[in-house]
C-alpha cells in the first residue's frame, strides 16, 4: 500500500488543449451500441466495463466528457492515450463555484484535463458525480474534432 500523497496534477500541455468540451450522459443500454463496432482510432472499452457485465441497470446514465478538440483532435487522443487513463474525476476547487477535471493514468499521474470558474458548469460538475456514483463509477471520455459526432478520435471507458 502506497501512503505518499500523491503528485499535484499537471496541466495539459498547451498545444493539447481543446477548442471546447461539455459533461454529457448516455444511457448504460445504449452505450455499447453507440460505440462498439464504429472506427474510432483510439478505443477502450475492455469487456468488464460493459455494463451489462458491471450490472449496470440499462436505464441509468453513465456520465462523460466530452472534449472537442479541433485540428489537435488526433493528437490529443494520442496523448490521453500513451497515458493509458485509469479515471477522468470531477474536483471541486471552490464550494459551488470553481473546479476542473482530473485524468489519472496508470502510474498515479494526474493531469488537469478542463478548468472552470462557473456556478452553472459548477452544478453540472457536481451532477457528474452524483451519475458516476449511480452508474457504479463507470464513466467516459470522449475526444471528437467537432460536435458533428460523425467522426470520433477516441473514446475511453473508465471506471473510479
Amino acid at each position: 500500500m502506497n501512503d505518499q500523497m500523491p503528485a499535484p496534477p499537471q496541466p495539459l500541455p498547451d498545444e493539447l488543449w481543446g477548442e471546447e468540451w461539455r459533461f454529457a450522459s448516455i444511457p448504460a443500454g445504449d452505450f455499447w451500441d453507440m460505440f462498439g463496432d464504429r472506427p474510432i482510432p483510439f478505443l477502450s472499452m475492455p469487456p468488464e466495463f460493459n455494463p451489462v457485465n458491471l450490472g449496470i441497470a440499462s436505464n441509468t446514465f453513465i456520465p462523460g466528457v466530452v472534449i472537442y478538440g479541433g485540428r489537435q483532435s488526433m493528437q490529443l487522443a494520442s496523448w490521453v492515450a500513451e497515458r493509458k487513463p485509469q479515471t477522468h474525476i470531477y474536483q471541486e476547487t471552490e464550494k459551488n463555484l470553481a473546479g476542473g477535471l482530473l485524468l489519472n493514468d496508470k502510474s498515479d499521474q494526474r493531469w488537469v484535463t478542463l478548468t472552470f470558474h462557473d456556478q452553472t458548469i459548477a452544478t453540472a460538475g457536481q451532477r457528474y458525480q452524483q451519475r458516476l456514483m449511480a452508474a457504479k463509477g463507470l464513466h467516459f471520455l470522449l475526444v471528437q474534432p467537432d460536435d458533428s459526432d460523425v467522426t470520433f478520435s477516441g473514446l475511453w471507458l473508465l471506471k473510479a
